[in-house]
């Protein structure tokens, strides 16, 4: 009966002790599985963090590209603009000397040159491009 009793106290001994391990086991592999979650989830977050970081930046180069293109395609029409001024007041000083085969006699008090016509006649270049006779008695 001795024996039965200590062979049942060392099944008894074993079943706790192998109880106790295969609990440790498994307390050791839910925590690997842990560990390994969470670095998932680190390495997620970075992943994410990065991918937003490279859009933000990717982002603000295309906005500052865009504002450098807007800006030049300003300096592009005040450019445009500057030489349409040129151009017209080139063909408005082409209009005004229109009749310049005729001689200059002045200017008048709103600053036109006023020519002599072939006949005598006294006449300005209206803002047409057209001769505009003055009469005599305003002279």
């Amino acid at each position: 009966m001795k024996k039965i009793i200590t062979v049942f106290i060392m099944a008894l001994a074993l079943a706790i002790s192998g109880v106790y391990v295969n609990a440790a086991a498994k307390d050791t592999d839910e925590k690997k599985t842990e560990m390994k979650e969470k670095k998932e989830k680190k390495e997620k977050k970075e992943k994410k963090a990065k991918r937003e970081d490279k859009e933000k930046k990717e982002k603000k180069d295309k906005k500052k590209a865009d504002e450098e293109k807007e800006k030049k395609e300003k300096k592009e029409k005040k450019a445009d603009k500057e030489k349409e001024k040129k151009e017209e007041k080139k063909v408005k000083h082409e209009k005004e000397n229109k009749g310049s085969d005729d001689k200059k006699i002045g200017k008048d008090e709103k600053g036109r040159t006023i020519y002599e016509g072939p006949r005598g006649g006294h006449y300005y270049i209206n803002e047409n491009g057209n001769k505009t006779y003055i009469k005599k008695d305003k002279e």
